[in-house]
């Protein structure tokens, strides 16, 4: 694989430029991808909207290169169009969880089952390309019962910082979402998937006290 210049970087990968309609995408941590591209590869066999996988190599993974913007940051230059990215979301859901997971990808702890589950599915996920929306970072895909990537979507979009813009439009994004999934078979794994997203390094305190109010609903 060809590494051109650095493109962009995220807190575990680097994405640089690799020819043309080409790009990689590389582990911060020299860790491997490839079980990463075969997720997406299996994706897009299945018909969802997964970026296309040309190799992987140890860390590095030539994929194309996705020219679109992230739901997240359409919805900062649009706030009104956050009714309409929760049912988005759901609608991918819906899609990715009509999908069986392959036999080798490990089970999600505590949410039993054979569907192929993103457990990262948020609107910094989702790409909004001429072809239509495309969801990336599948580094936490795992097998398991399909509500509980509902539960994991609906955790992030109930705590996850917001512009201040826009925190007075969640509940109308949080509705838009919660009226097109089925909210009494997520709920089970709120409890689980709350505790695990709250007490990560990474969350904050603001975000951490929004997720205990969610599971206390």
């Amino acid at each position: 694989m060809h590494a051109g210049n650095l493109i962009a970087s995220g807190r575990d990968c680097h994405i640089l430029a690799s020819g043309s309609g080409k790009v990689i995408r590389r582990a911060r941590d020299g860790r491997s991808l490839e079980r990463e591209a075969s997720i997406m590869r299996h994706a897009r066999r299945h018909g969802f909207p997964a970026p296309e996988v040309y190799d992987a190599d140890g860390p590095d993974i030539l994929m194309e290169h996705l020219d679109g913007v992230s739901v997240a940051d359409d919805a900062r230059a649009h706030p009104n169009h956050l009714p309409g990215h929760g049912r988005l979301l759901a609608g991918l859901l819906t899609r990715l969880g009509a999908i069986r997971a392959p036999g080798w990808l490990p089970a999600a702890d505590g949410c039993p089952g054979n569907r192929l589950l993103h457990l990262d599915l948020h609107p910094a996920n989702v790409l909004l390309t001429a072809d239509g929306p495309i969801v990336i970072d599948w580094a936490d895909a795992a097998r398991g019962a399909a509500a509980a990537d509902v539960a994991s979507t609906w955790i992030v979009l109930a705590s996850a910082p917001l512009d201040p813009a826009l925190e007075e439009l969640r509940p109308d994004l949080l509705a838009a979402f919660l009226d097109h999934v089925d909210t009494d078979a997520a709920r089970r794994y709120l409890p689980v998937l709350g505790t695990r997203r709250r007490d990560h390094e990474h969350t904050d305190a603001a975000e951490g006290a929004r997720i205990t109010a969610l599971l206390t609903l």
